[in-house]
């Protein structure tokens, strides 16, 4: 019996994939363009199929032709998962998410609680800080000099996915997200790691760190170092330097009434995943959400960079309405969001109607509950998916209306979800 081909590899450009193709059968191997499953990318109508067993024969043709993948997916279980060609570990052997309570984003303290523990302590000042605690924001700046601040952030979490490589790209995608929410560019990278090793083994962890690196990489980041322990539960991210001018940081302060505010990337990495977890989301569910969450948010910050955003945040574990609320607070306004406007992935607002709801959705709307108004009649589900916590979730910026429509256009996935108006800061509607 034929052996099924189970690999996708995404290279976003039909030509590329010719020439992968011509080259492969040239040595004899198995493939096929073939149209690409949506799930799996949206830039590209064509992708190169083929079997795991020629992986690395594949990759060495690949290497020869120069011509570097945009992303390697694998069947597994069902499922095309991102991975690598030259893969150490197969997620059917690894569990991950067997050993977490919460997955991702979702393990974050509330912010309610947050503010309780921080309220009181004392701060270390430094007039050379330029951006600190003080309004929530993505990162910290610090001013080395008239041309040069530096950025500094961390961000780790337990796994929402099981396979070992797609978690580590996920988390280290997440990680590097608030340097360009700050306006900045990453530099640098240190590995932050809790590992059950007599659990899972090394080489889960090896798969970890290799799915990390390839989003290093592709962020143009170089890794540094890093911290590894043995723990009872898994953890992984990364602690991130990046650069910016001091003139040029983003904030998530600034917005000002009549902006319109664009997310660039849908909702609902939570209820997919949570859905996952349950064994009740399909497969190509799974897929888009992991596709989004191993996006970077690289090209969204390049793009806005030339229509001046007067405040940006980007949306993780406190959700869209919980990271909305800390722009409304900064910036002294209230904005509001167009439930029907918020773009949803596949499978999202079915797990929401299942009752498949992160119990982080609900700690979010509880931290927020004196500040969130919800119109009479609105769409509860999109309620759901306003406060779902995301893991490496978009860009979320307030800018001109007419750069709105610029930063729709020229960017996939992106749409208009609300406004900024006058009102009492802080305040955030549903509509």
């Amino acid at each position: 019996m034929t052996t099924p081909r189970d690999l996708l590899i995404v290279f976003g450009s039909v030509q590329r994939v010719m020439r992968s193709e011509k080259a492969a059968r040239e040595h004899g191997l198995d493939v096929d363009a073939v149209p690409a499953p949506r799930s799996v990318s949206s830039e590209c109508g064509v992708v190169l199929e083929a079997r795991s067993a020629d992986a690395n024969a594949l990759s060495d043709i690949l290497d020869t032709l120069k011509l570097v993948p945009k992303a390697v997916y694998r069947r597994q279980s069902g499922t095309w998962t991102p991975g690598t060609l030259r893969p150490t570990v197969s997620m059917d052997a690894v569990k991950l998410t067997r050993g977490s309570a919460y997955g991702g984003c979702g393990a974050k303290l509330s912010k309610g609680l947050l503010h309780t523990v921080l309220c009181g302590l004392p701060r270390l000042e430094s007039d050379d800080l330029i951006v600190g605690i003080e309004s929530a924001d993505d990162a910290g700046v610090m001013k080395v000099s008239d041309e040069l601040a530096i950025i500094h952030t961390t961000d780790f979490f337990p796994p929402m996915v099981d396979d070992p490589y797609t978690f580590g790209r996920i988390a280290a995608t997440n990680a590097l997200s608030d340097v360009w929410a700050m306006g900045g560019t990453p530099l640098a990278a240190m590995n932050l790691v809790s590992y059950p090793l007599k659990e899972l083994g090394r080489d889960a962890l090896k798969e970890i760190l290799r799915g990390g690196l390839e989003a290093m990489a592709e962020s143009g980041a170089v890794l540094a170092g890093g911290h590894t322990v043995e723990g009872q539960e898994l953890l992984y991210g990364l602690a991130v330097t990046g650069t910016v001018h001091p003139d040029k940081v983003w904030r998530n302060g600034g917005a000002l009434p009549g902006d319109a505010l664009v997310l660039t990337k849908p909702l609902g990495t939570g209820l997919v995943t949570t859905a996952a977890k349950g064994e009740m989301a399909e497969a190509d569910h799974i897929t888009t959400a992991m596709r989004w969450m191993t996006t970077l948010n690289k090209d969204a910050a390049l793009v806005l960079r030339n229509l001046d955003p007067h405040a940006v945040t980007d949306v993780t574990g406190f959700g869209l309405a919980g990271h909305a609320a800390e722009m409304a607070e900064a910036s002294g306004c209230a904005l509001e969001l167009d439930l029907e406007a918020l773009p949803a992935m596949p499978g999202a607002l079915e797990a929401a109607a299942t009752g498949l709801v992160p119990v982080g959705a609900g700690k979010n709307r509880t931290s927020i509950a004196a500040v969130l108004e919800i119109a009479d009649g609105a769409d509860e589900l999109r309620v759901d998916l306003a406060l779902d916590p995301q893991t490496s979730g978009g860009l979320l910026a307030a800018v001109s209306p007419d750069a709105a429509e610029s930063l729709v256009r020229r960017l996939p996935g992106a749409a208009i979800v609300g406004r900024v108006t006058d009102g009492d800061a802080g305040a955030i509607r549903l509509l």
